[in-house]
C-alpha cells in the first residue's frame, strides 16, 4: 500500500466500551473526512460490531483499512537509537526493552517509528511493545469482521516530538503523555489549555465536518492514527510499523497482478480478435474483388469480341462506302464503241472492270488502224493494243485495253 497512490482508506479504533470509524477520501490534494461512526462495543461479539460500523461508513474491500485500539499489557515509550535500517532498529529496540520494563512481554512484538531531529542519544523513536498473544485476540476480531487490514497502528505511535500534551482515557485513564514522558492525569492542565491545538491541527490537516454531531474531542485517537496514515513518514518508515501477519492482511498485490493477467490475456485476445476480424474482413474484400476481376475481364473480352466484330464490320462498310459507284451507262457506252468498229470485226469477249475495259476482237482486215477508230469515244482510249496473225491465216486476234479518258468516268 503506497501512500502516494492510496485516494482513500477507512481508521477504525477500538476499546473496551466503544468503537469508532472514520473514512477519508482525498479531495483536492487533501483528506476530506467523508464518513464517521461509533457504536458501543458489545463484549460478547466485538467482530458484530465493527462488521456493522464498518459498513455504516460505507467500508469497502478495496479501500485500505487501519485498525488502531490499545494490546493488553502493551507498553509505549519514546525513546533514542542510532539512525539504522528497520531491522537493525528494531534488533536495537530489544535490547533497549529491558531498560525500560519491568519485565519483557513473552514473546514480544514491537512497534517503532522515527522521528525527525536529533538527541543526545541519538533519533528519538515511538515505541510499542506488547506480548505476542495480545494479537490473537485482535485477529480474531479483524477475521470475523473485516476478514483482512493493512496495518494496525497504536494512536500514540502518531505522536511527534513538537506535540502538545494528549490525554486519550481509551488507551490510559490514568496517565497523559508529554514531553516524551507519561506524566499523571492529576497534573493535566485544563481542557481548554491542550485541546485547542489538537484541534487547529486536525483541521489543518483534515477537511472536517463545520458542524453537526462531529466533535475532534471524541475522535483523537482516530485522527491522531489518520494524520500518521495520511503523511510521508507512513511510507518512509512502515518497516517498523508493519507487525500484522502477513495472513491476516489483503493481498492486493496479488490481486492486482491476478487482474493484470487478466486484462493483459483480455487485451491479447480483443488484439488477435482484431486482427482476426480484419483478416475476415480482408478475405471477404479479396473474395469479392476476385469475383469483381473475373466479372471484369469476362466484360473485357466480351466487348473485345464485339469490338473486333464492330471493326470488322466497319471496315466492310468502309470499303464499300469507298466503292465507285460503278458505270451507269455500260449498255450505250458499248452501242457506241460497237457503232465505231468495222463490219469485218467481231469482238470475242469484253471483261469490264472498275478502271479498264479488256477487249478481246476476231478480226479480217489487212489494214485495220484501231486507234485511229476509236478516236471519236471520248470516255475511253485506248492503253494497249496487241494484233496477232498466225501462220497462213487470214484472220487476226486483236487484244485491247481501254482505259477512262482523263477527266472522264
Amino acid at each position: 500500500m503506497k501512500v502516494s497512490r492510496m485516494k482513500e482508506f477507512c481508521v477504525l479504533f477500538l476499546c473496551e466500551e466503544r468503537a469508532q470509524c472514520c473514512r477519508f477520501r482525498k479531495t483536492a490534494g487533501r483528506f476530506r473526512l467523508k464518513e464517521y461512526d461509533s457504536m458501543p462495543m458489545n463484549p460478547a461479539d466485538p467482530a458484530e460490531t465493527c462488521r456493522k460500523l464498518l459498513h455504516r461508513t460505507g467500508y469497502g474491500k478495496d479501500i485500505p483499512l487501519i485498525v488502531s485500539c490499545a494490546m493488553k499489557e502493551g507498553i509505549f515509550f519514546r525513546c533514542g537509537c542510532a539512525r539504522l535500517p528497520a531491522n537493525a532498529m528494531r534488533s536495537a529496540l530489544e535490547f533497549e526493552l529491558p531498560r525500560r520494563l519491568l519485565h519483557e512481554p513473552e514473546n514480544g512484538i514491537i512497534q517503532f517509528l522515527p522521528l525527525n531531529g536529533e538527541t543526545e542519544e541519538g533519533v528519538p523513536v515511538n515505541v510499542y511493545a506488547f506480548p505476542g498473544s495480545a494479537m490473537s485476540r485482535l485477529a480474531a476480531i479483524i477475521t470475523q469482521s473485516a476478514r483482512k487490514a493493512d496495518f494496525y497502528l497504536y494512536p500514540l505511535i502518531a505522536l511527534r516530538e513538537e506535540d502538545g500534551p494528549l490525554y486519550l482515557p481509551e488507551l490510559e485513564p490514568d496517565f497523559f503523555f508529554d514531553r516524551g514522558e507519561w506524566h499523571p492525569v492529576a497534573a493535566l492542565p485544563s481542557e481548554d489549555t491542550w485541546l485547542p491545538s489538537w484541534e487547529s491541527e486536525f483541521r489543518k490537516q483534515f477537511q472536517l465536518p463545520a458542524g453537526g454531531t462531529f466533535r475532534i474531542r471524541d475522535y483523537l485517537p482516530v485522527l491522531l492514527t489518520a494524520r500518521l496514515v495520511s503523511s510521508a513518514e507512513f511510507q518512509e518508515h512502515s518497516g517498523g510499523l508493519n507487525i500484522l501477519p502477513a495472513e491476516l492482511r489483503p493481498s492486493r498485490l496479488r490481486n492486482q497482478i491476478s487482474l493484470l493477467i487478466l486484462l493483459l490475456f483480455l487485451l491479447l485476445l480483443n488484439f488477435f480478435w482484431g486482427i482476426l476480424g480484419d483478416l475476415s474482413q480482408n478475405y471477404r474484400e479479396y473474395t469479392r474483388l476476385n469475383a469483381e476481376r473475373g466479372r471484369l475481364a469476362t466484360q473485357v473480352r466480351t466487348t473485345a469480341l464485339k469490338l473486333k466484330a464492330a471493326e470488322k464490320e466497319n471496315r466492310e462498310l468502309t470499303r464499300i462506302a469507298n466503292q465507285s459507284a460503278g458505270e451507269h451507262d455500260i449498255v450505250g457506252k458499248l452501242a457506241e464503241f460497237s457503232s465505231l468498229l468495222p463490219d469485218n470485226v467481231m469482238v470475242m469477249s469484253v471483261r469490264w472492270t472498275e478502271g479498264a475495259v479488256d477487249i478481246t476482237m476476231r478480226s479480217e482486215a489487212q489494214d485495220l488502224n484501231l486507234p485511229v477508230l476509236l478516236k471519236p469515244l471520248t470516255y475511253w482510249k485506248v492503253s494497249q493494243l496487241q494484233q496477232r496473225r498466225r501462220g497462213n491465216e487470214t484472220a487476226s486476234m486483236i487484244t485491247m485495253k481501254l482505259i477512262p479518258a482523263e477527266g472522264k468516268r
